[in-house]
């Protein structure tokens, strides 16, 4: 699938996602959510998940199903972890901070228990450094962008060698 973040002449970002066989669903954002929504590229990516948000889009969610009422309540496990994995990624980025894995797993688990989600795997820093490596370019590429241009990304995402 094909993501293309526009940055708008206005500044107004919007998300269009072109899936294989030609479909498309597009949104206007917030400006808070192509940098949100790139952290899931990465997450879903690197952790190799395709029920989560851009798996779903892939699948034939429109970018409208996740704002109707109860749209939460139909999420699969998967993409609650993924929301999850991202809001941990995002924390980090505020506290100008990157977590060593035994403590992300911590506030990771601690997040799930929270939410009554069944617990996901232990990840290693390895993945921990490949998930925000792949993030940072992303949300570079996208900070780059001008008004008027968009940003593609394939997905699923792979950092640039």
């Amino acid at each position: 699938m094909r993501i293309e973040l526009k940055r708008g002449k206005d500044g107004r970002p919007t998300l269009a996602c072109v899936r294989p066989d030609g479909s498309r669903t597009w949104a206007k954002l917030h400006p808070f959510f192509p940098l949100h929504d790139l952290t899931h590229c990465a997450v879903e990516s690197v952790l190799g998940f395709d029920q989560a948000f851009f798996g779903l889009v892939a699948s034939g969610w429109a970018l409208d199903d996740f704002s109707q009422s109860r749209a939460s309540a139909r999420l699969p496990t998967e993409a609650r972890w993924a929301e999850s994995l991202v809001g941990l990624f995002e924390r980090e980025a505020a506290a100008g901070a990157s977590w060593w894995a035994p403590e992300f797993n911590e506030l990771l688990a601690l997040s799930l228990r929270g939410q009554e989600l069944a617990p996901f795997r232990t990840l290693g820093d390895d993945e921990l450094d490949a998930i925000r490596q792949l993030r940072d370019e992303l949300q570079a590429r996208w900070l780059a962008v001008v008004p008027g241009d968009t940003l593609e990304v394939v997905f699923p995402a792979t950092a640039a060698a």
